[in-house]
């Protein structure tokens, strides 16, 4: 039957349609990616070469070419089909082919394109899904990222589940999740990829993509990837870190219900534990914590470790610290810290029976943890944190314990009052609110007593939490909230050297504040030597020199403030201005140690003479830096205009009262006239504003001196007259 050309042309023009009869020169627009125009002609069927092919084909163009050029229901301008091919003038003309002569080749101009052909098939299957009422939606101008070939491609080479993660960690480390995400989706037909989910849901969590992450999860399961431990993890750490842990929780809550599910195959450790109380301490939701807290075994996975415990105090400070700066009533305040406290003492009485049992072990964060939630109570509260720092870390206590009578002995101004606290026949208790007798009766016998610590099989050393730097800071803040230097002393010895402790930037000053509330100057210069230049601030120099301005009546108080401002040249590129006052206060009002006519000037003196350099360093720094650093700050410039107010005053005390020779008045007063000029250029700093050496051109008599009626008066108003020392006392210590 195809042996017959003209048949077997018909047999290709039904399969293949209309486009068998386009010819080489319009093969091109029909090639997809391949640009190079298609040297074959499968037009050149013996058919077509014959004359007879040859008329069909000019016919059936001419025919489509009418219909192009004439619309359909405009028949005036229509032509008659039946015209002779020679009437027209469209007759394509004849141009050789290769290989089949050059008159059996004809070039069609008007053909159909590929671009028609396919927008009818897409019309015809647009109506098929219209009519069936599945019409998809349209994605037009959306660029496919990745083909299926190429997924299949990368899981040709991925079907190893440690690879494939390899390749999904590198993906989403160039920010690729959806093509990781379809690669994974497509390995998980064939191989158990949990790492592989793993790695997505904990790249959308690092986003703070946390609903996404969650559809990811429940996605993993409906494709059969069972969840490890590890998935697990990556939610709830994940979650906790979440800003809206308050949105976060019922979620995280409802996930690790699954988990106690019976036929859950996975159950919660205690790691997956802490990060779920990690979320109710942050949102602040105590009950959802003390429930999961209440499902705690004594063995197991979800037996809670030290960190669990430290979670939970930590917690219960929080409440108490925010409730302190809430709007509630002053009782309730005290109700709920007194409620907070009490839930401690029993969270406490657990850990110590799980110590001792040997079922965990206490380190210093929960030892500081439970230590800083009893300084938020009151003071027999505060003096527990002694007997904690005993039971947990073989420290002895070295002050007896509050409402003792050894206690009263040492604060003699509260032995009454703790006497009459202490007594139970005429204890009272604190009026509270929402407050049961149990759990104020459990919080006055719930005592820190010494136990017996457990001991490790090997050695049988007992198993006390090491002390630190942490549990330093703690009892230091103790001593100095309690007013107890000696015991603050004894501490420092005990930690530094008998176990060792190298003390950090934190402790260093918080015992210097107790040296400088105790005026113990002498001991204070003793710490400045220990401590290491990168422990030395600003705030250092500060509470060294303030607490040599309240040791006056030391004689070493003035030497002890040379020494630091020694210090203070060699640590600081510039000296701090605060301390440079302080100095001069303390040359001022501290009393000379040599007993010599006029002593007290001659110190004062010494003082300006080393303040000088000082002042001329500060006033050069004002000139000749730019305004973006540090030495042209407001502060620093009003520090040092009042610094100059401050030298002005001792020059006048030292010619006023006679403390030194009459003949070096002349030198004084020259001076003294150039730091009021000093004043006066720099008075636009301060907006204008005058003060007892800022108006100094207003207050000249009539020959432009100042009277001495207004510089008594002034020294008088002033007396001693620091000011503003007191605020820059405050600031930064």
């Amino acid at each position: 039957m195809l042996t017959c050309q003209g048949c077997m042309r018909h047999c290709l023009q039904y399969i293949i349609g209309e486009s068998a009869l386009l010819t080489s020169s319009v093969r091109p627009t029909l090639t997809s990616h391949n640009k190079i125009p298609l040297r074959r002609s499968y037009t050149g069927t013996s058919y077509e070469r014959s004359s007879a092919g040859q008329e069909a084909s000019r016919i059936r163009s001419e025919k489509d070419n009418k219909n192009s050029r004439f619309p359909a229901g405009n028949d005036s301008r229509r032509t008659d089909s039946r015209d002779p091919p020679s009437n027209r003038d469209i007759r394509a003309p004849r141009t050789s082919t290769p290989g089949f002569g050059n008159n059996l080749a004809i070039r069609i101009e008007h053909a159909p394109s590929a671009s028609n052909v396919a927008s009818a098939r897409v019309i015809e299957r647009r109506k098929w899904l219209d009519s069936r009422g599945i019409r998809p939606v349209s994605k037009k101008g959306v660029r496919v990222e990745r083909t299926d070939f190429e997924i299949r491609k990368h899981l040709k080479y991925l079907n190893d589940p440690l690879k494939l993660a390899d390749y999904v960690r590198q993906t989403l480390r160039r920010e690729e999740f959806e093509v990781a995400q379809e690669v994974v989706r497509a390995a998980s037909k064939t191989t158990m990829c949990v790492v592989s989910w793993n790695h997505l849901v904990e790249w959308q969590l690092t986003k703070g993509r946390m609903n996404a992450a969650i559809s990811t999860y429940n996605e993993m399961k409906k494709r059969a990837q069972a969840p490890d431990a590890y998935t697990y993890t990556i939610i709830f750490r994940g979650c906790a870190e979440h800003p809206d842990s308050t949105h976060a929780l019922p979620k995280v809550l409802d996930i690790y219900n699954s988990m106690l599910d019976e036929k859950s195959k996975i159950k919660p450790n205690a790691i997956h534990m802490n990060c779920v109380l990690k979320m109710c301490a942050r949102a602040d939701n105590m009950d959802a914590l003390f429930g999961i807290a209440g499902q705690f075994a004594r063995h197991g996975l979800t037996a809670p470790n030290n960190l669990s415990f430290t979670i939970i105090l930590n917690a219960l400070r929080m409440n108490a610290v925010g409730a302190a700066r809430s709007d509630l009533s002053p009782m309730e305040k005290r109700a709920r810290i007194r409620q907070n406290i009490t839930r401690s003492r029993d969270v406490w009485a657990d850990i110590v029976s799980r110590w001792r049992k040997g079922d965990m072990w206490i380190d210093e964060e929960l030892v500081a943890t439970m230590g800083r939630l009893l300084m938020a109570g009151q003071e027999d509260d505060q003096d527990d944190v002694f007997s904690l720092v005993e039971q947990t870390m073989n420290i002895p206590r070295q002050v007896p314990k509050f409402g003792t009578k050894e206690r009263a002995r040492i604060e003699p101004a509260k032995q009454q009052e703790a006497t009459q606290a202490f007594q139970p026949s005429q204890a009272t208790p604190e009026p509270t609110l929402n407050e049961d007798s149990q759990e104020t009766d459990s919080a006055s016998n719930a005592h820190f007593e010494v136990v017996e610590a457990p001991v490790t099989k090997e050695d049988g050393i007992a198993m006390y939490a090491k002390p630190g730097q942490n549990s330093l800071s703690l009892i230091l803040q103790v001593c100095l909230d309690l007013h107890l230097k000696a015991p603050a002393t004894a501490y420092w010895n005990i930690f530094t050297k008998t176990y060792l402790v190298q003390p950090d930037s934190d402790n260093y000053h918080a015992y210097l504040r107790i040296l400088r509330v105790f005026r113990a100057s002498t001991e204070m210069i003793e710490i400045l030597s220990l401590m290491s230049k990168h422990d030395i601030e600003i705030k250092t120099f500060r509470l060294a020199m303030s607490t040599c301005a309240r040791d006056k009546r030391n004689p070493n108080s003035f030497s002890n403030a040379e020494k630091v401002l020694d210090l203070m040249a060699k640590c600081l590129p510039q000296p701090d201005v605060a301390s440079l006052e302080h100095y001069l206060s303390v040359a001022i009002d501290c009393p000379a140690k040599k007993e010599v006519p006029n002593a007290q000037g001659l110190q004062i003196l010494l003082a300006l003479s080393r303040l000088s350099p000082h002042f001329i360093n500060l006033k050069a720094a004002m000139q000749f830096t730019s305004r973006d650093s540090g030495s042209r700050t407001p502060q620093v410039i009003e520090g040092t205009i009042e610094l100059a107010r401050g030298m002005i005053r001792a020059y006048d005390l030292l010619t006023n009262r006679a403390l030194v020779p009459r003949e070096r008045h002349g030198h004084l007063t020259e001076q003294r006239k150039v730091l009021s000029a000093f004043i006066t250029r720099n008075q636009h700093h301060r907006g204008g504003a005058t003060s007892s050496s800022g108006g100094y051109k207003n207050r000249r008599g009539p020959d432009g001196v100042r009277s001495r009626s207004e510089e008594s008066a002034s020294i008088n108003k002033t007396s001693h007259g620091f000011g503003p020392m007191k605020t820059w006392m405050a600031a930064g210590v």
